[in-house]
């Protein structure tokens, strides 16, 4: 299908339709409930940006959008004001809406009638991660529901993609030996992987992609078993996969020896090498979620942002998000900015009649 978004000359404003080469940012909750949007909005329009990853469902248990009475008893509303104006206005510039859901990472759920869905040690006492965050069940069938629930609800005011995040097992504060109520005998990757599969089916009626995210070290390995995720498994349920391939959260051991430009480089150039021929049977595609955040900044060497970006499109992946959790992004900030517009074939213009309306806002 053929999408277009919204740039700025010096000349007019202009559509440019692009080929299936994603680049895009992460919008928190608070940046797209307030007036702060469609200052970022204007910032990817101007940077030729196509994409926005907008929470929908947050990691302590919010959900942004209205669910249907079946689950009136769990939910905590946090909803972003005017979200289907702000859907129609990514819409109407080429901008593709991707809800992000997170998925087993919930305090609200895990708190409903006396933890029932909590994930608990095997003393019955309720697990806490590392943050105080509570986690829920990939077994509840009720969990499961709800979670799909939400992503067709955010499919009907208009998300293209929905995004599952905290689609694992918990990883720090473990003390332990964990109990997941309603385990049925799955062990953790194939109960991960039939998640996905239901959601899939659930979904698909609505033409709309479906993605993951996944830890940058999951496509290093075979098999991730303290997150219980396999990316070839889970990759035939899903249209994209996104590696969280920050620099910062890996060992400083790798790539030790090499220039700081060169390590952070390669370790995004060769994660994207390893996640595309693991999945390219699948048809799956790979976007990575690159680091916008100063975290071990100082040991990425100069213009880190850039130098990422560019190992993506060099890699040949089919697109990058920013991340920042706080959707403050020095990339805008910066004097020359390296996207996919570089590849000059890919882009083509046409004329665009009319100023988008909010852009004196």
């Amino acid at each position: 299908m053929i999408k277009h978004f919204l740039i700025i000359t010096t000349l007019c404003f202009s559509l440019l339709a692009y080929s299936e080469k994603i680049s895009g940012i992460y919008i928190n909750r608070y940046k797209a409930s307030s007036s702060k949007f469609y200052d970022l909005v204007k910032k990817m329009l101007e940077n030729k940006m196509n994409a926005a990853v907008i929470d929908i469902k947050y990691d302590r248990g919010e959900v942004g959008v209205l669910l249907p009475d079946d689950f009136s008893t769990v939910i905590s509303y946090d909803r972003i004001d005017d979200i289907k104006s702000k859907i129609d206005t990514l819409l109407k510039y080429g901008i593709k809406p991707i809800a992000r859901i997170v998925c087993f990472k919930d305090n609200k759920m895990a708190k409903i009638n006396d933890y029932k869905y909590a994930v608990k040690y095997s003393t019955g006492k309720v697990f806490y991660d590392a943050s105080g965050a509570l986690w829920v069940s990939p077994y509840s069938s009720f969990v499961r529901k709800y979670l799909v629930a939400i992503a067709i609800e955010a499919v009907k005011i208009g998300f293209k993609e929905i995004q599952f995040d905290y689609i694992r097992y918990p990883t720090d504060g473990i003390e332990g030996t964990l109990v997941f109520p309603e385990h049925n005998g799955m062990n953790g990757f194939d109960i991960i992987t039939d998640f996905l599969k239901e959601a899939y089916e659930e979904l698909k009626p609505f033409n709309v992609d479906i993605s993951c995210d996944i830890y940058g070290y999951t496509v290093w390995f075979d098999s991730l078993y303290y997150v219980n995720q396999q990316l070839e498994e889970m990759s035939q349920y899903i249209d994209v996969v996104y590696p969280m391939v920050y620099p910062s959260h890996f060992s400083d051991s790798l790539y030790s020896k090499r220039s700081k430009e060169n390590r952070t480089y390669d370790i995004i150039f060769d994660s994207s090498i390893k996640s595309i021929n693991r999945i390219e049977k699948y048809n799956t595609k790979t976007i990575l979620y690159l680091q916008d955040f100063k975290l071990k900044s100082l040991k990425m060497g100069f213009d880190y942002v850039n130098n990422q970006i560019k190992a993506a499109i060099e890699s040949d992946a089919d697109g990058f998000i920013l991340w920042n959790p706080s959707s403050e992004y020095s990339y805008f900030n910066l004097d020359t900015k390296v996207n996919f517009k570089d590849n000059e074939d890919t882009f083509n213009y046409i004329q665009v009649e009319e100023e988008p309306q909010f852009w004196q806002n």
